[in-house]
C-alpha cells in the first residue's frame, strides 16, 4: 500500500502545485481530494486488484512462453531429424557421384569409339553447286591438283592450280578459294592468269609461272589469337628461272619488300618426320610452321638468323642458326609443321597404276589408280610439283598435316563397253585416327565414252563438315565440270 499512498500523495501535490498557479482549489475541494487519498489508502481490495491484474498478465505471459518454448523445442526436433536424414540421403547421393571418377575413362572411351565407328561408315559424295563453266573447248580444263586446309569451322581454303599458261582463259587460272562449311558455295578470294614471259613482284591479274605458293592461317605480329587466313608467295626475284635468281618467300598483305630468302639447304625435320625444301628450286618448296605463335619461320640466307613470317609483316629474331644441327633443336624444342607449297602448274597429282604399279601424273582418262597424299611408311608425297597436299586447322588450333588415301575402280571402255566407276577416299591423321571415308560413283554420260578421270576426282574433302570438291576433269566432250559436294 505504501507505494500506492506514495503515487496519490505525488499526485496530489503536483495538482494542487499547479492549481496554485492561476486557480487553486478551494476549502472545499481540498477537503474532497483528502478524502479520496484516505479512502484509496485505506482499501486493501483495491490493492488486491492491482496485484490480481498484474499476476493474471504475468501467468499468462508464463504460459504463453511455455508454449513457444514446446512449440520451438517440438520444431527443433523435427528440424533435426530432417536434417539427419537428409545428411544421410547426401552421403549416399555422394558415394554414388564418386563412381563417376571411375566412369570418366570409360565413357571417354565410348564417345572414342563412337566416334571411330562414325568414321568408319563410308559416306557417300553427293553433287552440290558448280565452280565451274562446262565447256567442250579446251581452254576450259581445270587441274584436278589441290592444295588444301581443313579448318575446324567446316570451311575450306584451298589453292587450285591453272593447267596451262601465257593467257587469260580458264584453263590458265590459278585460283585461291573458300569453300563454305555447308557445300553450297565458294569464294574466289584472289585470282591470277599464269605467264611464263611476265613477272609481277606483287602478283596481281598475272603470276609468274615459276613460283609455288599456300593458304595458311597465320597471326598478325602483335597477336597470336589474331588468326586470319593468308595467301603466302614463294617465287624468283626477276623474269628467271635461274636457281641463283630464287627470291623467297613473302605474304600477299605484306607485298614483296617483305620477301625472305631462307637460306640454301639448310634443312629440319619436323615431329610428323617430314623435312623442309630450301634448295631453292622454284617448284619445290617446304617452309616451317610454328604452331604456337602462328606463323612461318626461316633462317634468313643474309644474316643466318631466324626469321617469324606473320601475314601483317615480318619479325626479325635475335636466334642465329648456324648449321642444320642447330635448326634440328630448336625445331625438336618447339611445335612445328612443315608446309609444302603447291607448284603454280600441277595439271594433275601423281598416282599409281594398278595394273603395272607405276606412278604417274593421273591423266588417263578410264584408268585406275591408287596411292595417297601426305606421309605414310617413312614416304613423304605432298605437294610441290607431283602431289596435293591436305592439312587440317584443328580446335586447338595446330596446323597438321594428314593423309589422303585414294583408290580407283574403273573398267576399260570401248563402243560397245562404258562401265562404272567408284573412287573411295579415306583420311587419317599423322596419329593413325581415321577421320574420315567417302566414295564417289559414277557413270559414262554416252555409250563408248569414259567416266572422266576418277582417280582425281574428288579434289579435297573437309572431315569436320563433309564438304569438298568434284571434278573429273573431262567427260563426253565437255571440261569445266569442277562443282562443290557434300558427304551424306
Amino acid at each position: 500500500m505504501a507505494s500506492i499512498q506514495n503515487a496519490v500523495q505525488v499526485m496530489v501535490d503536483k495538482l494542487v502545485a499547479d492549481m496554485e498557479g492561476n486557480q487553486p482549489l478551494t476549502a472545499e475541494e481540498q477537503a474532497l481530494v483528502s478524502n479520496a487519498i484516505t479512502k484509496l489508502t485505506d482499501n486493501a481490495k483495491l490493492e488486491q486488484a492491482v496485484v490480481a491484474v498484474a499476476e493474471s498478465h504475468i501467468n499468462d505471459a508464463t504460459s504463453t512462453l511455455q508454449q513457444v518454448s514446446q512449440s520451438t523445442g517440438a520444431a527443433l526436433q523435427t528440424a533435426t531429424e530432417s536434417l539427419t536424414q537428409t545428411s544421410t540421403t547426401l552421403d549416399t547421393k555422394s558415394s554414388k557421384l564418386d563412381l563417376l571418377d571411375s566412369m570418366a575413362p570409360n565413357l571417354n572411351r565410348v564417345e572414342s569409339l563412337q566416334a571411330t565407328n562414325n568414321a568408319l561408315q563410308v559416306r557417300p559424295l553427293f553433287s552440290m553447286t558448280p565452280i565451274d563453266t562446262p565447256n567442250s573447248n579446251a581452254t576450259h580444263r581445270r587441274a584436278t591438283s589441290v592444295f588444301a586446309v581443313y579448318d575446324n569451322s567446316g570451311e575450306t581454303y584451298v589453292v587450285r592450280p591453272g593447267f596451262t599458261h601465257n593467257a587469260n582463259t580458264e584453263q590458265c587460272r590459278l585460283e585461291y578459294l573458300r569453300l563454305n562449311a555447308n557445300g553450297a558455295e565458294k569464294t574466289t578470294t584472289h585470282t591470277s592468269f599464269i605467264y611464263s614471259n611476265a613477272f609481277e613482284q606483287n602478283p596481281a591479274s598475272k603470276i609468274y609461272y615459276y613460283g609455288t605458293s599456300a593458304y595458311l592461317p597465320l597471326a598478325s605480329k602483335n597477336n597470336a589469337a589474331d588468326i586470319q587466313y593468308e595467301i603466302v608467295y614463294s617465287t624468283q626475284d626477276s623474269q628467271t628461272t635461274a636457281v641463283a635468281n630464287y627470291g623467297g618467300v613473302f605474304c600477299k598483305s605484306s607485298g614483296f619488300t617483305s620477301i625472305t630468302k631462307p637460306k640454301q639447304n639448310l634443312d629440319a625435320t619436323d615431329q610428323y618426320g617430314i623435312s623442309t625444301s630450301t634448295n631453292h628450286s622454284y617448284n619445290q618448296v617446304g617452309v616451317l610452321y610454328d604452331n604456337v605463335k602462328h606463323c612461318l619461320v626461316m633462317v634468313d640466307e643474309g644474316t643466318s638468323v631466324l626469321v617469324e613470317k606473320y601475314r601483317d609483316g615480318n619479325v626479325v629474331t635475335n636466334t642465329a642458326i648456324a648449321n642444320a644441327e642447330e635448326l634440328q633443336a630448336y625445331v625438336d624444342a618447339g611445335d612445328f609443321t612443315v608446309v609444302k607449297f603447291i607448284y603454280h602448274n600441277l595439271q594433275h597429282a601423281y598416282g599409281i597404276h594398278y595394273y603395272n604399279h607405276s606412278e604417274t601424273a593421273m591423266s588417263g582418262y578410264g584408268v585406275s589408280y591408287y596411292g595417297y597424299f601426305g606421309r605414310y611408311n617413312g614416304v613423304t608425297k605432298m605437294g610441290e610439283h607431283k602431289y596435293s597436299a591436305h592439312y587440317r586447322f584443328t580446335h586447338e588450333r595446330r596446323l597438321e598435316p594428314i593423309n589422303y588415301f585414294f583408290s580407283c575402280s574403273t573398267g576399260h571402255y570401248n563402243s560397245h563397253n562404258s562401265p562404272d566407276a567408284e573412287v573411295k577416299i579415306v583420311l587419317e591423321s599423322m596419329a593413325g585416327e581415321i577421320l574420315g571415308m567417302y566414295s564417289y560413283h559414277s557413270r559414262p554420260y554416252n555409250a563408248g565414252y569414259d567416266n572422266g578421270l576418277m582417280g582425281a576426282a574428288v579434289s579435297c574433302i573437309n572431315p569436320y563438315s563433309g564438304a569438298g570438291i568434284l571434278n573429273e576433269h573431262y567427260t563426253y566432250n565437255q571440261y569445266g565440270l569442277g562443282r562443290t559436294c557434300r558427304a551424306f
